[in-house]
Order: C-alpha cells, then sequence, then structure tokens
C-alpha cells in the first residue's frame, strides 16, 4: 500500500494544481498493483483486480459520459481497484463507501461555506427532477471555470485510505 500512497501523494498534487490527474501516475499506480497482486497472489488475483478495474470502469463510466465526474477521477478508481485482492472484496467497498462519505462532507461543507456551490446543488436539484418527470437525461452542464464548486475525488479517496491503512475500518 505504500507505492499507491505515495502515488496518491503526486496525484493529489496535480489535481489540486492542474485540475488533471496524469495518466502516468494513473500508469504507475496500476503496474505497481497489478504487479504486486501477481506476486501475492498469482493469476488468481491478478485476474480479480483486473476484473474489479473493468468492473469499476463499466459502473463509473456513466457518470463521466453525463459529466458528473472527471475521466481521472473514473481512472483513479480504477487504479486502486488493481489492489482490490489486497483489500478483499469488503475492504474495496468499505473503501469506496468511505471516500463517497467524505466527498459528501466535503460537498456540504462548501455548499455551506460557497453560494456557487449552493447554486450548483439547486442546479443538480433541478436536474434530477427532470430527469424524473421527463423520463430523459440530459447532459450534466459543469462550468469549470467556478473553482468552487469542483470536488476534486482524489482528496477524500487518499483520506479513505489513510483511514483504511490506519485500521479505522476494513
Amino acid at each position: 500500500m505504500g507505492i499507491l500512497i505515495g502515488v496518491f501523494c503526486v496525484v493529489i498534487f496535480m489535481d489540486w494544481y492542474h485540475y488533471k490527474i496524469p495518466n502516468a501516475c494513473i500508469m504507475v499506480g496500476m503496474a505497481a498493483g497489478l504487479i504486486m497482486t501477481y506476486m501475492s497472489y498469482s493469476m488468481n488475483g491478478l485476474w480479480d483486480a483486473v476484473r474489479a478495474a473493468a468492473m469499476i470502469f463499466i459502473a463509473l463510466y456513466p457518470f463521466y459520459r453525463l459529466g458528473a465526474m472527471g475521466a481521472g477521477d473514473v481512472k483513479l478508481f480504477m487504479m486502486v481497484g488493481c489492489y482490490r485482492s489486497c483489500m478483499g472484496i469488503e475492504g474495496f467497498i468499505d473503501y469506496m463507501l468511505v471516500t463517497m462519505v467524505i466527498a459528501a462532507v466535503v460537498s456540504a461543507a462548501k455548499m455551506s461555506l460557497y453560494t456557487e456551490s449552493r447554486e450548483r446543488f439547486f442546479y443538480l436539484m433541478r436536474y434530477l427532477r427532470k430527469a424524473a418527470v421527463t423520463g430523459t437525461v440530459d447532459a450534466y452542464e459543469v462550468d469549470k471555470t467556478k473553482k468552487r464548486c469542483v470536488i476534486r475525488l482524489s482528496i477524500p479517496a487518499f483520506l479513505s485510505l489513510l483511514l483504511m491503512c490506519a485500521g479505522v475500518y476494513g
């Protein structure tokens, strides 16, 4: 997990300053996870890790297509999926849930502090209501110039990983 934590540190830095998660970071993290999984769990573990990354892609890609999640975030969770054999399936599910809870807390804090974040929340509610009433799903508009509305999932994902490694859960 030390390699994963190191890669996360670089990812957070790049995401914070450039709003982009470099593919090179993701590839290093994925390669290290797959190699470590293969060395520890042989081919069965390797296939589990590859399947986990593929399932994460399948589950999160629609959120990317809607504009509700960045491509870097999807790739970041795919990278963590390469370590799924080390975490166990329950640990990985706990990791994803804790990450989303931390992201929700950060979102709530931003909404209480910033007017533009509250406006985004109201936009989300109108978007969801329209989708529920009409049954159509339009593109989810994101104004990337409003930096206070952006939730960088790399930070909640890293905090969740640290909590897991510290034995708080998992």
